[in-house]
């Protein structure tokens, strides 16, 4: 074994306390051939999440690699993996990893090590995630692959078959992080992962490996779910994808319009105007080309939409 870094685990946290230990006991565990190092950012958490890196550091000195900010970055706009964690970090890749999700495999690391320097063409490789609803406690649908395969360009744009993978899962060569492109999307993981299928392939494994808190308390999902914060969302969402069209120079306009597309239906909805749908003769296309239950579930969202949500919950809890 060699003595330099192959892999940069990070790791980035903010007030994950109830989740934290079995995030770290999930990257700590990982069995390989070649030296990793774990970097570890708390974002200037208000619980205990500080006091159980630290734990872990005095535990695993070899490993653990901690940041501790004593004021929050993320508040200052700060890009947390890009402008902080990428600098402490050796690695020739990077691995992802947030403090509410977790591995479950301790080959993870090892699998993608050896598909990624057995196929130099491959920029980007992820594996099946389970999902998991921590409002219901059910596993939702998505984040799994029955066969190992490549996922095209045009599929991640579109997201085509739901999120099929999602950051915890993702293995990538440090280059293309270090080369992102400033394009204004509202999430990192998205444009990552088209950055990287614009320069190589993207390579799914089927082996389910780790698990994404779905509306774990303090995370993306829990707080984007406000009517307001999902049509922002989308509006930056736009942003970005306009970003990528003018970079590629119309290249991918045709799918890149699609998933545009996508999002202006999603501003109406959020902002209760259905009347802008019916106008727009391709808005209103898609409206017709949903299932009864969504259009149904469409047009009580524009009309009442807190008699839509309070529904909405009920479903849920019955499901």
């Amino acid at each position: 074994m060699n003595n330099q870094t192959e892999v940069s685990i990070i790791c980035t946290c903010y007030n994950h306390e109830k989740y934290l230990r079995t995030c770290l006991d999930g990257l700590v565990m990982q069995k390989t051939s070649f030296p990793f190092e774990i970097i570890v950012h708390d974002d200037a958490s208000t619980d205990s999440s500080a006091e159980i890196i630290r734990e872990y550091e005095q535990k695993y000195p070899d490993l653990i690699r901690p940041i501790y900010e004593t004021e929050n970055q993320y508040q200052k706009n700060k890009a947390i993996i890009r402008q902080i964690c990428s600098a402490k970090a050796s690695g020739r890749f990077f691995a992802f990893c947030e403090g509410d999700d977790y591995w479950t495999d301790p080959m993870k690391l090892q699998k993608q090590y050896d598909f990624m320097n057995a196929h130099p063409d491959y920029s980007l490789c992820v594996c099946s995630t389970k999902w998991i609803d921590q409002l219901t406690g059910k596993v939702k649908p998505q984040g799994s692959t029955e066969q190992d395969m490549d996922v095209p360009l045009e599929d991640i744009i579109l997201e085509k078959n739901g999120r099929i993978f999602i950051f915890v899962s993702y293995f990538i060569k440090r280059e293309f992080y270090d080369n992102f492109p400033t394009w204004r999307f509202p999430i990192g993981d998205y444009p990552l992962s088209v950055c990287a299928a614009l320069h190589g392939k993207v390579r799914m494994l089927a082996s389910p490996m780790c698990v994404y808190r779905y509306h774990a308390a303090g995370s993306w999902t829990q707080n984007m779910n406000g009517d307001a914060q999902r049509k922002r969302i989308s509006e930056r969402m736009i942003e970005g994808l306009e970003d990528l069209n003018r970079d590629t120079e119309g290249k991918y306009e045709e799918v890149i319009s699609k998933r545009i597309l996508r999002h202006r239906y999603t501003e109406a909805l959020m902002d209760h105007n259905f009347q802008a749908i019916r106008q727009d003769s391709k808005l209103y296309e898609m409206y017709r080309g949903r299932k009864m239950f969504y259009r149904f579930s469409d047009r009580l969202h524009c009309a009442s939409p807190k008699l839509f949500h309070m529904m909405n919950k009920l479903l849920k809890r019955e499901d």
